[in-house]
């Protein structure tokens, strides 16, 4: 079976690649999180594909917390340790994380080449530019995806925005420009209120056609 690349990403209700902290309040209440965003698959993964910035915060991160007390922060912790770890970046001088390399080339070709070789799926973990530059390249295959039930104001977008003048109230028609629909594969509310989606990114989803239908755009007279 070909290697996946798997999208691992979170967002606020406003859309921003952030995570809002809250208290835990009762034990158990990121159980569910963990097992749906990596532990329910990460037997299945053997490689971790980061940028620059997020390789510098995990390896200055996750480390000291092989030995730490909370399963699950223990268990991530020699998880991404113990994988390989592939670092896109032109400027990154060293990668001293065990299991490290750097890429200076062309991503595209450095996954294609991976994906031809023998081994289990790879992850993107974290940074939204990489993230973005993956989704506009088609390189990605799947999009696991956590939507925290907060409005933060600010941050970083997940997704790449662009202003399209070719709709108008309020509805993107069918074939708009940077436009892309994806088919889920699983939804499922989290004990924290948190939603999980899971979305595959190489087969689109079906639009439904016909009368009635609210995927589709009608003629409307333009504003003045």
């Amino acid at each position: 079976m070909p290697r996946k690349i798997l999208l691992h990403m979170y967002m606020t209700l406003d859309g921003f690649a952030e995570l809002p902290e809250y208290p835990e309040l009762t034990p158990g209440t990121t159980d569910d999180f963990w097992e749906v965003m990596w532990t329910g698959h990460w037997d299945r993964v053997d490689t971790l594909l980061l940028g620059r910035k997020t390789y510098e915060r995990w390896a200055g991160f996750w480390p000291d917390y092989v030995d730490d007390a909370n399963e699950h922060m223990r268990g991530f912790a020699r998880f991404s340790t113990r994988v390989e770890k592939v670092v896109f970046s032109r400027s990154l001088e060293s990668a001293t994380w065990a299991n490290s390399r750097i890429v200076r080339g062309p991503v595209a070709e450095e996954l294609a080449r991976l994906r031809g070789l023998p081994g289990k799926n790879m992850v993107v973990g974290g940074g939204p530019r990489f993230v973005q530059s993956l989704l506009a390249q088609g390189l990605a295959d799947e999009l696991y995806l956590t939507v925290y039930p907060s409005i933060v104001g600010q941050g970083k977008p997940l997704f790449h925005v662009q202003p399209d003048p070719d709709h108008y109230d309020d509805i993107v028609p069918v074939g708009a420009p940077n436009r892309h629909d994806f088919r889920l594969l699983e939804a499922r509310g989290l004990v924290s209120g948190s939603v999980f989606l899971r979305y595959d990114l190489q087969a689109k989803s079906e639009v439904t056609k016909g009368a009635g239908s609210p995927h589709v755009a009608r003629k409307r007279p333009r504003r003045t």
